[in-house]
């Protein structure tokens, strides 16, 4: 005859199965959580990285062509307006007169040289909503001062920042 004991019966209750399942849930849900916390991290790190290099290649150019400049070309330049434009009075690398042009095309901000188009200073996933140039002199010292406002976009993130710089011309200091 065959004998049934309670202690070899082997499985789960209803009960642990209700809280096994409540934790892993539980640990799914601290798990999805944390990955989307990262990933919006991580976005909000690249659309700073993306304003930053824009800022960063285009006040370098900026700084270094206004201080090789010798004058403000006030024609072609469209000061204390937004989008602005500078157009520098410089030599080229055979000493002859010739011009350098900032301006914004389609919120990028661009550069030409000789009247020859060189092409973006920003990159394409920034947008300059401002561009603001100002001519600052007096009997010596001729600067120029510059606003500019980037803003750059990845899913739902949006970052906008401003920055500043004044530069003085060669010779004026």
């Amino acid at each position: 005859m065959y004998s049934f004991s309670l202690s070899r019966r082997r499985g789960f209750t209803l009960i642990e199965m209700v809280v096994y399942t409540a934790i892993l849930g539980i640990i799914a849900v601290l798990a999805i959580n944390s990955t989307l916390a990262m990933t919006r991290a991580f976005t909000s790190l690249r659309v700073s990285r993306d304003i930053n290099s824009s800022a960063t290649a285009l006040f370098e150019r900026l700084t270094r062509d206004i201080r090789g400049a010798y004058g403000v070309d006030l024609a072609q330049s469209d000061l204390g307006s937004n989008p602005g434009r500078l157009t520098l009075n410089t030599k080229d690398g055979g000493g002859s007169n010739t011009t350098i042009e900032f301006y914004v095309d389609n919120g990028l901000i661009k550069i030409r040289e000789g009247g020859v188009a060189q092409g973006t200073i920003t990159t394409t996933s920034t947008t300059a909503t401002n561009f603001v140039v100002r001519q600052l002199s007096n009997i010596n010292t001729q600067a120029v001062k510059i606003e500019v406002t980037l803003s750059a976009t990845r899913g739902d993130i949006t970052r906008t920042r401003n920055f500043y710089t004044t530069v003085v011309l060669r010779g004026t200091y």
